[in-house]
This record gives C-alpha cells, sequence and structure tokens, in this order.
C-alpha cells in the first residue's frame, strides 16, 4: 500500500507542533522552578543572619551571666584565698569549656562537667576549672620560691612545642617538647650520661679541640650533638629529679605521667573529659585538644613559677585585650589527605623513572 505525500505532510507538522507545545511547557516550569529556588535561597539566607543574630545575642547573654555568677562566686570566697587569675570569657574565647564527645568521656570526670545530653559535646564547669587552676598555680609558686626544679612537658604540635620551649625559657624552668624517651625519671643515671656527653660534645665543639679532628669526624659531631640536643636540650643543666611535673595532655603524655607517679612526683596536668582524674594530683579541667587553651593554660602556670621567683607575669592580672590568644589556621581535610605522601600514587613513584612507550606509527618507522 503506497501512502500519500500530502499524508505524511500533515503528520510532520502536528508532530512539529506537539514538540514545540512540549518544549515551551518544559521551559515554563523551568523558570517556576528557578524563581522558586531563588525565593526558597534568599528565605533561607535571611534566616540564616537572623538565626546567627539571635545565636550571638544568646552567647553574649550567656557569658555575662556566667562572668556574674563566677565574679559573685570569687567576692564572697576572697577571705579564703581564692583568686581569679583569667576572666570566664577568655577562657571561653579559648574554648577551655569545650570537652569530648560524650562516647569518648571517663564517667570519673563526671563531677567537673555538666549533665550530658544526648551524644553532643560535653561542656566543662568553668567555675571549678578556675578554682582548680588557683590550687595549681599556688603550689607551683610555693616550689619556686623554695628554690625547687620543675619540669613542663608538651609534645603534641608544633604551636605548642614552641610555646613550651618559649615558656620554659622565659622562667629558667626545664621543658621536654619533643619525644618522651623512655626513663627520663625512672632511669635518669642512663639519661644523665646522655646529658654529660651532649655538654661535652657543645664543649668541644665551642673550643679549638675539635681543629684537631679531620672534616668527616666533625661532621659526624655535629649531627651526633643536633640528634641528642633535639630530646635533651631542656633538660641540658638538670641534675636531679623535678619536684613537680606539668603535663599539657595526660592521655597524649602517658609514658612521663606514668614515670612520675612511679616516683611520687607531683603532677600538674590539663584534664579533658576523656582523662583519669585518679591519676593526676592537682587536675585541671581543660580542654586539652585546643591549641588556644593550652597556650593559655601553659602561660598561666609559668606565671605561678615566674611569681615564685619574683619575675614578671605576662598573663595573671592583665585585661582580657592585653592577652592574644594564638591564631589558629584550619586546614582543609581533604587537601591535607590528598597531599599526603603516603595516600598519593606519586609520592610512591616519584622516585622510580618513567618510561614512554612508543606508538605503533614510531615503531614502524624504525624498522
Amino acid at each position: 500500500m503506497i501512502k500519500n505525500k500530502n499524508d505524511e505532510s500533515v503528520n510532520q507538522v502536528t508532530a512539529k507542533a506537539k514538540s514545540y507545545v512540549k518544549k515551551s511547557f518544559r521551559r515554563r516550569n523551568d523558570h517556576k522552578t528557578e524563581e522558586n529556588t531563588s525565593s526558597v535561597a534568599s528565605d533561607n539566607k535571611t534566616r540564616e543572619r537572623k538565626t546567627y543574630a539571635n545565636s550571638s545575642k544568646d552567647f553574649q547573654s550567656v557569658r555575662d551571666a556566667i562572668e556574674k555568677k563566677i565574679d559573685d562566686f570569687f567576692e564572697a570566697n576572697k577571705d579564703s584565698g581564692l583568686r581569679k587569675l583569667v576572666s570566664a570569657s577568655k577562657l571561653m574565647e579559648a574554648g577551655v569549656h569545650i570537652g569530648m564527645s560524650a562516647k569518648f568521656w571517663n564517667p570519673k570526670m563526671k563531677p567537673f562537667i555538666y549533665p550530658k545530653r544526648g551524644n553532643r559535646m560535653q561542656v566543662i564547669d568553668i567555675l571549678k576549672t578556675m578554682v582548680f587552676m588557683d590550687r595549681a598555680y599556688n603550689f607551683l609558686r610555693d616550689i619556686s620560691r623554695e628554690g625547687g626544679t620543675i619540669l613542663l612537658v608538651g609534645t603534641r604540635g608544633d604551636t605548642i612545642k614552641e610555646h613550651v620551649k618559649n615558656e620554659a625559657k622565659r622562667v629558667k624552668c626545664f621543658y621536654i617538647n619533643q619525644r618522651w624517651l623512655g626513663g627520663t625519671l625512672t632511669n635518669f643515671k642512663t639519661i644523665s650520661n646522655s646529658i654529660n656527653k651532649l655538654n661535652k660534645l657543645i664543649a668541644l665543639q665551642l673550643s679549638d679541640e675539635i681543629k684537631k679532628y679531620s672534616k668527616k669526624e666533625q661532621v659526624m659531631m655535629t649531627k651526633e650533638t643536633e640528634r641528642m640536643g633535639k630530646f635533651l636540650s631542656g633538660i641540658r643543666t638538670m641534675r636531679g629529679l623535678p619536684q613537680a611535673l606539668i603535663i599539657t595532655d595526660p592521655i597524649h603524655e602517658h609514658n612521663a605521667l606514668m614515670e612520675a607517679r612511679k616516683l611520687n612526683i607531683p603532677i600538674i596536668a590539663f584534664a579533658n573529659t576523656n582523662a583519669n582524674p585518679d591519676l593526676i594530683d592537682f587536675l585541671i579541667p581543660a580542654n586539652s585538644s585546643s591549641i588556644k587553651t593550652v597556650w593559655l593554660l601553659i602561660s598561666i602556670m609559668c606565671d605561678a613559677i615566674a611569681e615564685g621567683t619574683g619575675e614578671p607575669l605576662s598573663v595573671v592580672g592583665k585585661k582580657d585585650e592585653e592577652i592574644i590568644l594564638p591564631e589558629v589556621i584550619k586546614r582543609d581535610p581533604d587537601q591535607g589527605f590528598i597531599q599526603h605522601k603516603r595516600f598519593t600514587r606519586a609520592g610512591h613513584y616519584q622516585s622510580r623513572p618513567t618510561f614512554n612507550k612508543p606508538s605503533t606509527f614510531e615503531a614502524s618507522d624504525k624498522k
């Protein structure tokens, strides 16, 4: 059966008309959806701005209420000798009150935190932090007045390592800001031999006797001095066991904590909600995972040593505007994960030579 050409043209026209109607209907719907999404996005932005403004106002009101409550408490207990070393607002700015997640907490830290709500981050009681901080401050001040030695330990993070070194040099106390060597306290005789060896190498390099050795021997001596000085430079002049130990994180510095407990050395530690308070003599409940918190507490504890020796203070007794906390730059987790040598293909095969395989045309031309 032969079809008519006119019938085919009519069918084509109707099909084109239907497709045109469908496209125009889709365009209208897309335009409407775009308008709806834009309006919803603008509404969400305005809501976020309002909620942010309300949350900031609520935070300020809560902070003022906590500050007033703590001021009233210290004013009422002024006769007992309690002293407010730093304001509560500065501690909240440093993040002292932020604890660990509820699933990581130690039940023995329950007296120092607020009742948990679900599986959220636990909140540390700042009033108890300030009271226990004053207790540890007075203990360190009395030891430094009597001429006792104090060891400051902080080996977590580059900012904390540098701050531990600077503060220890400021108040002239011993410090360890690199890896804790096993037996630093319990096997101090062996460590003292290493310290004597380091002192001899330093004295040899400063004198003219080093010129008697060959260049190769001089290079080996400098490398050995740098290696030993990395771990022992902070205790190079320590001739005996310290009278107190300041630990920035009892979980990370577990070896130092247990060695001090074996020798009955008093321990001052910044404990988060996952720590065991029974192992610490002078507990300071605080967020030991925060750089700003640890930085501020180290400065306060070193001010106790400085007050005992009659040196100027850096944090205690100053206004909040004069205390400048370090700026913490948040690293992008995805970028750090990709750029790490361990998780990149280039990191594994960078040293291997790569050979370009010739194409089929190049191989045929060579033949």
